[in-house]
């Protein structure tokens, strides 16, 4: 009989919990803007953006130069930088007002002024100066003419140092070692491109997993407190704990399932396709999104009892991403983060699992060596599935009261 009952109250949870699950599958695909919010945005946003900032980095960047010296030394020096993969001369100007008037009209986004004593001042061992005035409007185009100008003036003077060493007498080799003593060879390990996509898209579509199923998890409670003019919604009237359980396991199997396959879209396939590093091979990657799903689920259950509207829930996801993607470590370094912020940045799935992601599919680190933000995605796992289990538990009383007292007052 023991054996019997224990069997019977497992069939009569895993029932609920599979009715959880089929009524969960009802409100998401009779909503649209749900439908839009689960699978339009997570499919659309990466592509989209991955297109928006190919190729990654500006080439090219038009620029005037003000050729002030005229010689030969500044010639040299205006085909070396034009031969630069990040510039190209558009226009050479007689004046550094038309240079500025062309800069206004957006036909060239920076200016290089050579001074008229730069041939002399080569000449005559003095320092020489050349001015790059560049476009701030977008920092990419700063970057580009400072890479280009910095490449040039620094080749321009290694060079004219090894001349001027060979002069008095050392060998080619040896004017070389002086001038250079210590040679810096670059290796860009986690981003070979120096691309702006493949450092910000692996950030971007961790966020836009969590905060997607926090706002569908939210709009679909926010849309059934609508319908019920403010009251306790259905979906979260228990019969008591254990059906609360069941029932929020029951709807967390639903977008698991529903985000296992974005996800390897997403994480997978847009890497692969747009050239971002991949060094993670799906079982990787799932060793470390499995706790990130189930603490943003798990959040998005906990947040969604707070939610008295559909509007509710589109605003904390206008009022949080950008200060999560901030928050990430990804844009500004967690070492110069306060205690404060650190913490408020803990809160969030995302947090570490940004981190953890660039980790292990960008630098290609080991499973072993993202133990500790796979370990915090378990534990708050953990900690919202227990809050979702209180908040849920609080309607449940809540609810339960209410119908009391209803009941009371029509009996009497």
């Amino acid at each position: 009989m023991k054996n019997w009952s224990q069997s019977n109250s497992f069939y009569i949870g895993f029932q609920q919990m599979t009715a959880a699950m089929r009524h969960e599958i009802r409100l998401i695909f009779s909503d649209a803007g749900v439908l839009i919010i689960l699978f339009a945005v997570p499919l659309i946003y990466p592509v989209l953006y991955s297109f928006i900032y190919y190729p990654e980095v500006v080439r090219d960047l038009p620029i005037a130069v003000f050729d002030e010296s005229a010689s030969a030394q500044s010639r040299s020096y205006l085909r070396n930088l034009d031969a630069t993969p990040e510039v190209s001369i558009a226009a050479h100007v007689r004046s550094m007002d038309e240079a500025a008037r062309l800069f206004r009209e957006g036909k060239v986004r920076g200016i290089v002024q050579i001074p008229s004593t730069f041939s002399d001042d080569i000449a005559l061992g003095r320092q020489a100066t050349v001015s790059a005035y560049a476009d701030m409007e977008f920092f990419l185009y700063y970057k580009a003419l400072v890479t280009g100008a910095s490449f040039v003036t620094l080749e321009t003077g290694r060079n004219i140092q090894i001349r001027n060493l060979t002069k008095t007498g050392y060998t080619d080799r040896q004017a070389e070692v002086t001038a250079e003593p210590l040679k810096l060879v670059e290796n860009a390990m986690a981003n070979p491109a120096g691309g702006f996509a493949s450092y910000g898209i692996p950030a971007a579509l961790i966020l836009i997993i969590q905060q997607t199923l926090v706002l569908a998890i939210g709009i679909i409670a926010g849309s059934i407190r609508e319908k019920q003019s403010g009251s306790v919604p259905k979906i979260i009237e228990y019969g008591g704990p254990g059906e609360i359980i069941r029932q929020l396991i029951g709807k967390a199997v639903v977008y698991f399932l529903i985000y296992a396959v974005l996800c390897q879209f997403m994480l997978g396939l847009i890497p692969s396709w747009f050239g971002y590093p991949r060094n993670a091979d799906f079982i990787e990657i799932g060793i470390l999104i499995t706790p990130f799903l189930l603490s943003s689920i798990f959040l998005g259950q906990f947040l969604s009892v707070f939610f008295k509207n559909r509007e509710s829930a589109m605003l904390l996801y206008l009022f949080t991403s950008i200060p999560l993607l901030f928050l990430s470590g990804v844009i500004w370094p967690l070492s110069n983060f306060s205690p404060l912020w650190q913490m408020v940045r803990a809160l969030f799935p995302s947090s570490d699992a940004m981190t953890g992601y660039i980790k292990l599919n960008s630098l290609g680190a080991a499973t072993g060596e993202i133990s500790k933000e796979t370990g915090l995605l378990w534990v708050m796992t953990a900690a919202y599935f227990v809050l979702a289990f209180m908040a849920h538990f609080f309607i449940h009383i809540r609810s339960k009261h209410l119908r009391e007292e209803v009941i009371g007052t029509d009996m009497n």
